[in-house]
């Protein structure tokens, strides 16, 4: 009794690991009316008629396969001495690589195959042992071991037959070609780099950050700018005046949206529409700001940038695209303020809210940028950015003599770090 179970525990074992006896060691090309060939050693496990039945039945698109015993290799004393050197050496520790032929005679004869198909078999340790050798690789490029306690009868060589037939052939098959078709493809760059440098137009949106307060920079440069406050609507008494960031928030959210294109995947133009909001930094010790209900400024920039970029290729579907780009810009800051009851006015209060500190219409900046474009499937991409901005006075508002006072205009220059990351549609043609 206690035997019986011992035997079914093993039997189920044995099933379990015999689901998983396929090793890819790669994909082999599958041939539409192709040619296979059995290359026993020792015992046949099945014959050729029963494969191509196989083959046909588990993939329809297969076509007409023939299938022959590979007489001419068990002939061959050469191909004889290796069978039993796998025979010797077959075991699942070991990877397709460790099974290479080192003799130059059967490299040769491998690499005449052409789109023939060889299906070495043997039996080794009570398991059958199926190897498949193509013309592309000097080495197995399929391995799979069938345990014979769990296939002891000849009926079970159909079941190993359809799983060959649907693991190892069951993809869409290629239409075989001729040999002066075999010879032009030959002289062909690899499917990486055999595509043509492409042009591109493309469009996206992205989010980001940016702050004065540059990393590795020294905390110094920045004091006065991080740490100033508006005192008072009339005068400002910031010790860095020149700066934007002296009186709004300089870190802050940054949106973009943006179109460009390029040729040859060398060269391209972009423009963009960046957006960001700027609180005030104002000093709430301040009475006069007891009725302020907020007071920011939304930062509209207008882009135009000259792009460089080189394109690489690291897998069939993806494309990495590192770029440097240098931006001409017009930044324009829109103020929002409001009080809490703008029903209640005294005129102190009006004065200064008429006759507050204002910006330039607009400023004229540059930026230099550095990214790294990666493409998915040609169409979709995601591009992480970083740069510095400048941006300088348009012009500069001079009060005239006895004239009223006129707002005081600040921010000469402004330069800020960003980084950003964004989602990208392209479309390419050569």
């Amino acid at each position: 009794m206690f035997g019986k179970v011992m035997k079914k525990f093993l039997a189920i074992t044995f099933f379990i690991l015999a689901l998983q006896q396929f090793v890819y060691a790669a994909t082999p090309t599958v041939w539409q009316n192709g040619e296979f060939y059995i290359w026993n050693y020792g015992q046949p496990f099945a014959s050729p008629n029963d494969l191509c039945f196989f083959l046909r039945y588990e993939n329809e698109k297969i076509g007409n396969p023939q299938c022959y015993n590979a007489g001419d290799w068990e002939r061959d004393t050469i191909a004889a001495n290796y069978a039993k050197w796998l025979n010797k050496n077959l075991d699942t520790r070991l990877a397709a690589s460790d099974l290479k032929p080192r003799n130059q005679h059967i490299s040769k004869r491998l690499g005449e195959l052409k789109d023939k198909s060889l299906i070495f078999s043997s039996i080794r340790n009570d398991t059958l042992w199926l190897l498949l050798f193509t013309e592309t690789a000097n080495e197995p490029q399929k391995i799979a071991n069938f345990p014979l306690i769990v296939y002891p009868n000849k009926a079970d060589s159909t079941e190993i037959l359809k799983k060959i037939a649907n693991d190892w052939f069951g993809k869409s098959p290629q239409i075989r070609l001729t040999d002066s078709e075999r010879e032009q493809m030959a002289k062909e760059p690899d499917a990486y780099f055999a595509k043509q440098p492409q042009n591109d137009f493309w469009f996206g949106i992205s989010a980001g950050l940016n702050r004065a307060k540059i990393p590795l920079t020294p905390n110094s440069w920045y004091k006065n700018k991080l740490n100033s406050k508006v005192k008072n609507y009339r005068e400002p008494t910031n010790n860095d005046s020149n700066s934007a960031w002296s009186f709004i928030k300089d870190d802050t959210p940054l949106f973009t949206a943006y179109i460009g294109g390029s040729i040859y995947d060398f060269i391209g133009l972009e423009f963009g529409v960046r957006y960001s909001s700027h609180n005030v930094k104002v000093d709430n010790s301040q009475t006069i700001y007891d009725n302020l209900d907020y007071w920011y400024f939304n930062r509209y920039e207008f882009m135009l940038e000259f792009e460089l970029m080189h394109s690489f290729l690291p897998h069939k579907y993806v494309e990495i695209k590192p770029h440097a780009s240098f931006d001409v810009l017009y930044s324009i800051l829109s103020e929002n303020i409001s009080l809490k009851d703008e029903t209640i006015h005294s005129a102190g209060t009006d004065y200064y809210y008429n006759n507050r500190f204002q910006f330039e219409n607009y400023y004229r900046g540059v930026s230099l940028t550095l990214g790294v474009r990666t493409a998915i499937f040609t169409n979709y991409a995601i591009d992480i950015r970083t740069g510095l901005v400048y941006r300088g006075r348009s012009n500069v508002i001079v009060p005239s003599g006895d004239a009223a006072p006129e707002p005081t205009v600040i921010g000469n220059s402004t330069t800020d770090g960003f980084i950003s990351a964004g989602l990208e549609y392209h479309i390419k043609w050569e």
